[in-house]
Formats: structure tokens, sequence, C-alpha cells
């Protein structure tokens, strides 16, 4: 069977296709702001960085994010995954092409682990946890939750 959904670049003349799916994850960012962040991530050489979309057979954009190598002197080559945006669906296809798309990437790039933040809006965040209590002050709100996955 073939996949449903497809990963691949998203050259900066195209970043206007992905406007509608990241103006449903924040009404706050304009069109300019999210053309000139895309701009920017395009400057990257492709082994160091850029944009991936998400398209379902029919073209349409189902999710879209960043991707930047990093180097930590515990991990070494960390393929970090940013400005995760994904439509919703049921199921978890779409997901599954997002970390898909991950792991290859992270395979062909050559990063034996991979760092995901998942992004939050400050009005869908909680308050930390008591186990955190005293360590960041109060007027901090969770931005992004990384999980971490050895890549194979």
């Amino acid at each position: 069977m073939q996949d449903l959904f497809n990963a691949a670049p998203l050259p900066p003349a195209q970043a206007r296709l992905a406007y509608p799916l990241v103006q449903m994850f924040d009404p706050a960012v304009t069109l300019d702001a999210w053309l000139a962040h895309a701009r920017r991530i395009a400057r990257r050489k492709p082994d160091h960085g850029g944009m991936i979309a998400v398209r379902d057979n029919r073209g349409i954009l189902h999710a879209v994010f960043t991707y930047s190598v990093e180097r930590d002197f515990r991990r070494g080559a960390c393929l970090r995954i940013a400005d995760l945006i994904v439509g919703r669906l049921p199921g978890a296809l779409v997901n599954g092409a997002v970390l898909g798309a991950a792991q290859d990437l992270a395979r062909r790039i050559g990063c034996k682990t991979i760092l995901i933040d998942v992004p939050t809006l400050p009005e869908s965040t909680r308050p930390l946890d008591v186990a955190l209590e005293g360590m960041p002050p109060l007027d901090y709100a969770p931005a992004v939750v990384v999980f971490e996955r050895q890549a194979s």
C-alpha cells in the first residue's frame, strides 16, 4: 500500500502554502513574520537545517516543521525538530509521517539522537508540577516539551 503522506523540504517560495496551518495554530503570527522565518531557515545548508512539509497524496499540507543539527557534548550530533505544527486529523497517521520524516532525516544527516520541541501556547499550559517548585521563577511558563529518542 502506498503511503498516504510524504515529507519533503518546503522551499521558501512555497512557504506561503503553510501559512493557513500556521495561522490555525497561532493566529497572532502574521504572513510577513512567517515568510521572514521561512527565508531565515532556507539560508541553512540542508545538512545543517531546513523546513519540511508533510503532504497527503493530493498535495494538501498537513504538517510543517523546521530542523537543525546541534552538537551536544554527551550525545554528539542531534537532530532538533522545532516549529512543529500538525493539523488535527483522526488517527495517528500524520504524526507517524512527521516522526518517520524525522527518523529518515536523522539517518541521512548522521544524527544519533532526535530531539522534538512540542510547542504549547500560553493559554494551554498548566502550572509546573510541585516537584519543580522553586526551580524556575513564577513568571515562567513551559514553552516546549522535549521528547528524546535514539535514532536507529
